[in-house]
């Protein structure tokens, strides 16, 4: 059992989404300690914001703080810069929470695993979705209350526009849509479901949307191995009278004992046959607890939690995996219109018997009260 309280956060790639991080690690009193960036003026915003943290020009200078007992990884996706880092901080036996998605490509994410694997270091990847407040509602009523029985179908919807022509590389890498925002929801399925056997996948983008060079949509049907089927319509090109942003997206879950519709920030609402119609119930939380900078707070204190318990977290590196085959499968599929098994992908790594992430991670942790103020 380590002590919780020795395991101070070092953030490495101090953008701005780190910002974010902080102001949840903050709001739950998840000490940062120390921060590197190559960047001398990303080091020079961290150091006014965070005045009690070490600042360090090298990752090595970082690594050998005796504080640090985590490390944050912030930096971008692309495997150049990610994968020396996740390298390092493996070699150095610390462990890691990297931020998603883990990788574009199976490829980048297996080497990647295989650094940690090697290791045996703990790392969690930052799916912060499931750690939304609302998300842990869901959670609670999927897989603890099992108020719908075992889930048969599922459908998720986001639709809305997403466009910033002024980013260096938000829609202008060789895959975007599905990989960088669509992951947010694969984190969760395969937190509720498990990996999908099979994926059928259309991705595209609309011609006049001048930020985004590559997909911009990406709608997928996922079957599994015990016969559920998941449907997802997942879009940054909508811009009519019916959006359904991200971070508000709609999601239902259905079972033999009821049905689930939820959205972070509006409530669960339980709906169930009866011999006189339909009898339907609600769940409210705190709409103060939101998924900015909430999420972030509860993804790193659940890690902290389980590193403390020795436990596997949630989210595990390995568990991941699953979700990185499911992005190579969606474009995969429909560059070649078809089906594609996650087993094509995976090979000897795909296990049809897997079952779901939550069966694979420290589920009795608790997530924390509110301690700091937000921004």
């Amino acid at each position: 059992m380590t002590d919780p309280t020795s395991l101070g956060i070092g953030q490495v790639g101090l953008g701005s989404i780190t910002g974010a991080h902080r102001e949840g690690y903050r709001l739950y009193g998840q000490p940062v300690v120390a921060g590197f960036d190559p960047n001398p003026e990303a080091r020079a915003r961290f150091a006014a914001e965070e005045p009690a943290a070490a600042v360090y020009d090298t990752l090595d200078g970082l690594l050998a703080d005796p504080r640090v007992g985590v490390v944050d990884v912030a930096t971008p996706h692309h495997r150049d810069t990610r994968l020396p880092v996740v390298e390092q901080i493996a070699a150095a036996g610390t462990p890691m929470l990297i931020q998603k998605p883990l990788a574009y490509s199976y490829t980048d994410a297996l080497e990647m695993v295989s650094a940690v694997e090697r290791s045996g270091v703990p790392a969690m990847v930052n799916q912060n979705m499931c750690f939304v407040p609302g998300s842990l509602r869901l959670i609670d009523a999927l897989m603890k209350d099992r108020v719908v029985g075992e889930p048969s179908f599922a459908e998720v919807t986001v639709r809305y526009v997403f466009d910033l022509p002024d980013h260096p590389w938000f829609g202008k890498d060789d895959r975007w849509w599905t990989g960088a925002l669509t992951v947010h929801h694969f984190g969760l399925l395969q937190l509720l479901f498990g990996p999908p056997e099979t994926v059928y996948a259309v991705t595209g983008r609309d011609e006049s949307q001048p930020g985004v060079t590559i997909d911009g949509y990406g709608h997928l049907l996922l079957r599994y191995p015990n016969g559920m089927n998941v449907a997802i319509i997942s879009t940054g090109t909508y811009y009519g009278t019916d959006r359904v942003p991200h971070g508000n997206e709609k999601i239902w879950v259905q079972g033999p004992d009821g049905l689930v519709d939820w959205r972070p920030e509006e409530g669960l609402t339980r709906s169930r046959r009866t011999d006189s119609g339909f009898d339907v119930s609600r769940v409210e939380w705190d709409r103060d607890r939101r998924w900015f900078p909430d999420a972030f707070g509860l993804t790193m204190a659940h890690f902290r939690q389980a590193l403390a318990a020795g436990e596997t977290p949630l989210c595990a590196i390995h568990d991941n995996l699953y979700v990185s085959a499911l992005i190579e499968a969606a474009y995969l599929s429909s560059v070649e219109n078809r089906v594609v098994p996650l087993a094509e992908i995976m090979g000897d790594r795909w296990n049809p018997t897997y079952g779901t992430g939550w069966s694979h991670g420290f589920t009795k942790w608790a997530p924390p009260a509110v301690v700091g103020v937000q921004a």
